[in-house]
């Protein structure tokens, strides 16, 4: 059995040893020159080979075309190469010479891709268009090239108007506009609302629609705009309509104005008679009458004699018959008898006003003074203080101190009570003629009560003083020429000057 297994395998390698040495035999006999020359150029050039993927040819989307809009051209490009390419696709027209050449796309090598070209339909009818395959590298290159043909149809129509348009206090400035689209495909349109004023026009709102063919109905909200007429306008998105077409409308409006007649203010004060510098607290009533909302606006509170601004306040919008009431602080009441104040509401553009005389309460007008007083109360307590200890230090001198005056005017408490065991002799003052008590044989100065002046009684053996005389009841001081009043009936008399302390003898001068 093995001589069999061992015979049985070198016959079989034999066989297969005849074989290989027959092929090698025969094998140049059959060989193509084209195939050993690609084996060798493909190893040593680098070549791209730019083909239509599996014959799909150019392919056209957006149809059916109408005048200005834009199609897109494609095709599947594939590069059968051994090298990387970048390649374009080329539109252009046959009768025109507009030329549209799409994005440059890389293909590399055993890739397919898409190479695509927007274009744009000029006129209606059948356009006659040619495209190629341009390779950047190979701008000669026209492997891939063709031409088709595309059925255009005339632009479609665009109509826009303002159907109406409504201004109102409470609803604000409000239109419906109509769209109108004529047959053929559903068109992207933006649509801008905008104010004018005094030739400048500013936009106040934007929408974008996609509007089908036939008519369409579109409102528009404004609100409160500064305005004198309002602008619609309709933007074609990629597409341009006919030359007939109405894409823009305009209209003039008015803002509603409230009336002033409408409209009332009114305002109560309180207390009734604020006290100069107060403060005070106004109610301020408003009242909307009409049919139109009035805005929100502010309120003054002025005082018409100098036309000063007391208080200001922002108050809301008041509904038509409706009213309002809102509490306004004035901190400082001017100071004047009677005050009259004018109360302004200001709302849409108008002003009411009403005015009121204001009756003042004077009685505690003394009570504010241009200090502080809570300053003036310290230095108060502290003059009370001050009176006090000099009091307390004056009677303290005046019980142990003999009298200084060269007149006697000052005893001690102890020849007081002495003294007023003696006998009096009742005496006038020489400058009020107030009846005065004084010691019987008491010689000096003497202090009336009453006007608090000093004279001398009862000495005689003093120096001589000066002698003043006058024919009337004042005098001059002989020393500073102070007038002082001597009574002529009392005359002669010791007088001594309240200025200079200089005594002197008033006489009646003899006519």
């Amino acid at each position: 059995m093995r001589v069999l297994l061992g015979n049985s395998i070198l016959m079989s390698i034999a066989i297969i040893l005849l074989s290989c040495i027959n092929l090698n035999s025969y094998s140049p006999l059959h060989l193509d020159p084209n195939q050993i020359e690609s084996n060798y150029s493909d190893e040593s050039t680098n070549f791209t080979n730019f083909t239509s993927s599996g014959g799909s040819g150019l392919a056209v989307s957006g149809e059916p075309g109408y005048v200005g809009d834009t199609l897109v051209a494609s095709m599947m490009v594939t590069n059968s190469g051994n090298s990387s390419g970048t390649v374009s696709l080329i539109i252009s027209p046959i009768s025109g010479d507009e030329i549209f050449q799409g994005l440059q796309i890389p293909i590399s090598p055993g890739s397919t891709r898409e190479v695509f070209t927007p274009f744009k339909l000029s006129s209606s009818g059948t356009n006659n268009f040619d495209w190629r395959v341009s390779v950047v590298d190979d701008p000669d290159n026209s492997q891939l090239q063709g031409n088709f043909s595309v059925e255009v149809m005339p632009s479609q129509a665009l109509n826009l108007s303002i159907d109406t348009i409504e201004w109102t206090n409470s609803g604000g400035l409000n239109f419906e506009a109509s769209v109108s689209l004529s047959n053929g495909k559903s068109r992207g349109i933006i649509l801008e609302a905008s104010s004018g004023s005094q030739g400048s026009y500013q936009l106040l709102q934007s929408i974008q629609i996609a509007s089908d063919p036939g008519r369409r109905t579109i409102t528009f909200d404004l609100g409160h705009p500064s305005a004198d007429e309002v602008l619609l306008e309709a933007i074609p998105i990629g597409w341009s309509p006919s030359a007939d077409s109405v894409n823009s409308s305009q209209m003039n409006v008015s803002e509603p104005l409230v009336n002033i007649d409408s409209i009332l203010v009114e305002a109560s004060f309180a207390p009734e008679r604020p006290i100069p510098g107060n403060r005070v607290i106004a109610s301020i009533f408003l009242e909307n009458m009409g049919n139109y909302q009035a805005q929100s606006g502010y309120v003054l509170v002025i005082s018409s004699s100098d036309q000063k601004i007391l208080t200001e306040t922002q108050v809301q919008s008041v509904m038509p018959g409706s009213n309002l009431t809102t509490d306004v602080s004035l901190p400082d009441w001017p100071v004047s008898d009677s005050v009259v104040l004018e109360v302004q509401w200001h709302t849409s553009g108008i002003k009411s006003s009403n005015f009121y005389s204001i009756e003042t309460d004077n009685s505690q007008e003394g009570l504010y003074l241009p200090f502080d007083i809570l300053a003036a109360g310290y230095g108060l307590l502290a003059g009370i203080l001050t009176i006090l200890v000099g009091t307390l230090v004056w009677r303290a001198v005046s019980t142990r101190t003999p009298s200084t005056s060269d007149f006697n005017l000052r005893e001690t408490k102890e020849s007081a009570k002495s003294l007023s065991k003696q006998e009096k002799t009742e005496i006038q003052c020489s400058y009020c003629d107030q009846r005065l008590m004084v010691p019987h044989n008491h010689a000096g100065g003497v202090r009336c009560p009453a006007c608090s002046m000093e004279f001398v009684v009862g000495e005689n053996d003093k120096p001589p003083h000066p002698v003043v005389r006058s024919s009337e009841d004042t005098l001059n001081c002989p020393e500073c020429e102070q007038a002082l009043r001597v009574k002529i009936e009392n005359r002669p008399a010791m007088s001594r000057c309240p200025v200079c302390k200089t005594e002197f003898m008033a006489e009646a001068e003899e006519s």
